[in-house]
């Protein structure tokens, strides 16, 4: 067996030299990880899913080696996962075929609102398909990674890919501290001379590295509960505690609140007798962290409000809300402003009597309501309650102790980041909004795998 794997591998060898010669061995290395690549997949589909726990990472290697590629590779991704789908159903049809939970309808009817919204409001058509396809695009990936998840240990190797990519990235946060990494001047006021750096790590932005530590950190504590070796859980609470002080490094007062709340809901979910001590804990880290007091108290200070009306958060949301109160039902279209679409294209409106050019709104709430009015706002609400009260069912009905705990730490993190974009438009981000996604897919692949079991007894 280890002769003819040598022979194997002696051809392949051979066989890549010659056609090096010709076509260039960058070429053939990614034609051969693609023959590696497919031949995993066809082993067993669902390795696919863990792909997209690897984003940050693939992202930023294309971004840095291949910059023509990386605007393009999830979509190729998206495709190919499409691919493995129409594989799967037409060979293991019998196991599984069409698989549904109680999200897919409120996700589907969220399209079918803003689909209305686009057709009843477009001022400029081109821009608006822009807009709807960067709010729609990456919620489609809920559906190809809930239908790909084939049992609960494939959904366990996903949460666990993703929360040692995110420690990874922390641990990468922790050290761009020590060394003071270089930031740009506005990611902190002139009067906060106190912070030396914010770190970002691999991404472009502090408040998203602390947004996905928001998400990921209570599924860490998860793992660390749920690890029966002194070694494993010794592990993922040092991961834990490198998170935590990433995200406190991060200086991200929004994802500061995301986490709060996040671990509020974990505690809560795991044990209501944890409350208080979890409360009172969190109260002496804003108290006695130097860090923390001083961007909590410079944010209630008069300095930082006059600041943030003069080119801040609240002189945007002010701005935002006099623009929807001139189109309260529809907003101005989707993609005309507050976020990257609008930039891009680089819009303008008149508010008062001032022609004031888009921004990003750090508000995705906000945000949805100017381009979408009050009918998408509310659609938008009611597809992260179902997100939340799916998730609560989900638990409810878990019999298997490593699977519901694994099911709290998820809705944690996916709870974190919904409070989180009241102050930042974390789905702007196509990375936060795929992984967001993601998570909830395999919530409600748990969801479906317990109401099979229950549906058997």
């Amino acid at each position: 067996m280890k002769k003819q794997t040598l022979i194997i591998l002696i051809l392949l060898a051979i066989i890549g030299g010659f056609f090096g010669a010709f076509l260039g061995i960058e070429k053939v290395l990614f034609f051969f990880i693609l023959i590696v690549l497919a031949g995993l997949v066809l082993s067993d589909y669902q390795i696919i899913t863990y792909a997209l726990c690897l984003y940050p990472f693939i992202d930023y290697a294309l971004r840095l080696f291949v910059p023509s590629f990386a605007s393009v590779w999830d979509e190729l991704l998206f495709m190919g996962m499409l691919l493995v789908w129409a594989y799967k159903y037409a060979r293991y049809r019998k196991e599984d075929g069409f698989k549904q939970a109680p999200l897919d309808l409120p996700i589907i009817l969220f399209f079918v609102a803003m689909l209305i919204v686009f057709i009843l409001n477009s001022p400029d058509y081109k821009i608006s398909f822009e807009g709807l396809r960067a709010v729609i695009q990456y919620m489609l990936w809920y559906f190809v990674i809930f239908q790909l998840l084939k049992d609960d240990k494939g959904a366990k190797k996903v949460c666990l890919v993703f929360v040692l990519v995110v420690s990874l990235m922390a641990i990468h946060g922790v050290y761009q501290y020590i060394i003071g990494v270089e930031m740009p001047a506005g990611w902190v006021d002139s009067k906060e001379a106190s912070v030396r750096t914010r770190v970002f790590s691999i991404l472009t932005s502090p408040n998203i590295l602390g947004s996905l530590i928001t998400l990921a950190l209570p599924l860490c504590l998860s793992f660390g509960a749920i690890s029966k070796g002194k070694k494993f859980k010794v592990l993922f609470y040092f991961l834990s505690f490198m998170m935590v002080a990433c995200l406190i490094f991060t200086f991200s007062r929004g994802a500061w609140i995301g986490f709060g709340v996040a671990i509020l809901v974990y505690v809560f979910l795991k044990d209501k007798r944890l409350l208080i001590p979890a409360i009172v804990f969190g109260v002496l880290a804003i108290v006695l962290v130097p860090g923390i007091s001083s961007r909590i108290t410079y944010m209630l200070s008069p300095e930082y409000i006059e600041s943030s009306l003069r080119g801040g958060r609240l002189v945007r949301w002010i701005t935002g809300l006099k623009i929807l109160s001139g189109t309260p039902l529809f907003g101005v279209g989707l993609g005309h402003f507050g976020g990257a679409v609008a930039i891009n294209n680089d819009l303008s409106y008149l508010v008062d009597t001032e022609m004031v050019k888009t921004f990003y709104m750090d508000n995705y709430y906000l945000k949805t309501a100017v381009e979408t009015g009050i009918f998408g706002l509310f659609a938008f609400v009611m597809l992260m309650y179902q997100i939340v009260i799916n998730g609560f069912r989900t638990i409810r009905i878990t019999k298997d102790k490593t699977s519901r705990e694994l099911e709290i730490g998820i809705l944690a993190g996916l709870f974190g980041v919904i409070v989180h974009n009241f102050v930042e438009n974390v789905f702007e981000v196509p990375m936060m909004t795929s992984c967001f996604w993601l998570l909830t897919a395999v919530l409600m692949h748990f969801w479906y795998i317990n109401y099979k079991q229950n549906k058997i007894d």
